[in-house]
This record gives structure tokens, C-alpha cells and sequence, in this order.
């Protein structure tokens, strides 16, 4: 629930900072639904990964009007904020990988661009430390799995099968 407040909260404060009309429209076209999908659906560990990149979104988005700096593009996150729901949807089949591969792609390109703002020439290991992030939870998902796909904890709950 408060990730849903967050998210109208900061469509009025994009409002009240005097960002235009389409820009505000499309946030709340990602942001809202997304986070009335997490609100209904339990899963807690997509659930983080989409708060985080609700805020980073949210971030990349006032950090630049309030600096007095160029706008940045946002469409990374919410490309990654569509595929959170996605990353939830299909945990279960082999194309969770493909949405695996999207989400963290897209993460770490839109935060390349906003670090590409300060770090010109070396906004690239943000990149990289995103890629290693990403394959961290890969290798957590993947662990002790061999070469199926298999959760031995429930990884959408972060608690083990028993704990229901």
C-alpha cells in the first residue's frame, strides 16, 4: 500500500515541480498499475526489485529539474518496471531467464545514462556493477540446481517451501 501512495505522491509532486503533462501521464501509466500488481500479488522479492526501481525511477526523474540540469530518459526503468511483473509472472518457466536478462539490462543501462550525467567516461562501471548485481541473483536462483530449472527455496517469498 505505501508503494502505491508513493507512486501517486510523486505524480502529484511531478505536477507541483511543473513537469509537463505527458511526462506525468506516462509515469502514472507505468508506476501505478505496477504497484497495484505488487500490492496484490505477494510475491517479496520481485516486489523489492520493482521498489527499487520505482525509486530510482522517481530519482532519475526530479534529481535533474531540481539541479537545474538536462532531463534524462526514464525508459529503462520503465521498460524494467513492466518486466518486475513479468520477472513474477513466469518465475516458474525457462523464460523467466529472458526477463531475467531484460530486467537487468534495463536497470543497468538507465542507470548508466543518469551516472553518464556526472562520471562522463567512467559511467560505464555502474553498468557493470549492475551486470554483477544481476548475476548474483541468477546464480542464487540457480544454486545447486544443475542445469534445470528448480527453486529449492521459494525465491518469490525469500523463505524456504516449508515455510508457508
Amino acid at each position: 500500500m505505501a508503494k502505491l501512495l508513493f507512486s501517486i505522491a510523486a505524480a502529484i509532486l511531478f505536477y507541483l515541480l511543473k513537469f509537463d503533462v505527458r511526462s506525468i501521464m506516462i509515469f502514472a501509466a507505468f508506476a501505478i498499475p505496477t504497484s497495484v500488481y505488487f500490492f496484490v500479488r505477494k510475491s517479496r522479492k520481485p516486489d523489492v526489485l520493482h521498489t527499487i526501481t520505482l525509486i530510482l525511477t522517481v530519482a532519475a526523474m526530479i534529481l535533474p529539474k531540481l539541479r537545474g540540469g538536462e532531463t534524462i530518459s526514464v525508459t529503462p526503468f520503465y521498460i524494467a518496471l513492466c518486466i518486475s511483473v513479468l520477472y513474477d509472472l513466469i518465475y516458474s518457466t525457462k523464460l523467466w531467464y529472458l526477463t531475467w536478462f531484460a530486467f537487468w539490462g534495463c536497470t543497468g543501462f538507465g542507470l548508466f545514462k543518469v551516472a553518464k550525467t556526472k562520471l562522463a567516461d567512467k559511467s560505464w562501471l555502474i553498468f557493470v556493477a549492475i551486470v554483477l548485481i544481476g548475476l548474483r541473483d541468477l546464480f542464487e536462483r540457480r544454486k545447486s540446481c544443475g542445469t534445470k530449472v528448480c527453486t529449492l527455496t521459494d525465491e518469490r517469498t525469500m523463505g524456504t517451501k516449508n515455510d508457508s
